[in-house]
């Protein structure tokens, strides 16, 4: 008789318990807790981005432009003269950019003239066994008006170095829109090349093209 009154004493500790646990699921449930997923157990596996979907990306998470430069190994800057004219700041950032395992560089210079029309100015070398090589193309700064950017070049370094030049040609005035190009550079044989030039479309600001 002791052992039938304890074993219904087990079963309904256990039913308490199962009805404690439902109880409390659902508590969590309506709270706002999120299912629970049934499945295979494994890896997560990220979902993967194409080249061409991660050189066109050129903003930050705060949804402003960024040239995709971050994070200077050396940074300074500089007193202007009395015009507000001069080097305001120089960043240096060693990165490889050719994919041999060297640190090579690229150097970002901030320009003022005493006007809105300051400008960035880029430098990227080479490290050929620790002597450094300019192979920086042709025309690698901004282009800034007080309202609208003519050109902005953007860094992109994985899945492999990419930059883009975003550019336009000036009409009449600064905030005179005109068509907008789309320029890629990749590195043939060493050196900073062209490999896709694409018309976009008629704009002012090109830095809402990235």
């Amino acid at each position: 008789m002791r052992n039938r009154n304890q074993s219904g004493n087990i079963a309904l500790n256990i039913m308490l318990i199962v009805m404690f646990v439902i109880i409390a699921v659902l508590i969590y449930i309506l709270a706002g807790g999120p299912l629970p997923s049934v499945g295979r157990v494994g890896g997560v596996q990220s979902p993967t981005m194409s080249a061409t979907s991660q050189i066109t990306t050129g903003v930050a998470a705060s949804g402003e432009f960024t040239d995709g430069l971050t994070n200077p190994d050396f940074s300074e800057q500089y007193q202007l003269d009395e015009f507000g004219a001069g080097v305001a700041a120089r960043d240096i950032f060693d990165r490889d950019v050719d994919g041999d395992g060297r640190r090579d560089r690229i150097t970002r210079t901030r320009n003022e003239n005493g006007t809105s029309h300051a400008y960035y100015q880029y430098k990227i070398e080479l490290n050929r066994g620790g002597e450094f090589v300019d192979i920086t193309p042709s025309g690698f700064r901004t282009v800034e008006g007080a309202e609208c950017a003519l050109q902005k070049l953007q860094f992109v370094f994985r899945p492999e170095f990419r930059a883009i030049k975003i550019s336009r040609d000036w009409d009449t005035s600064w905030d005179t829109p005109t068509m907008a190009t789309r320029t890629v550079y990749a590195f043939n044989n060493g050196q900073l090349v062209e490999i896709e030039s694409t018309p976009l479309k008629i704009i002012c600001d090109v830095t809402d093209l990235f």
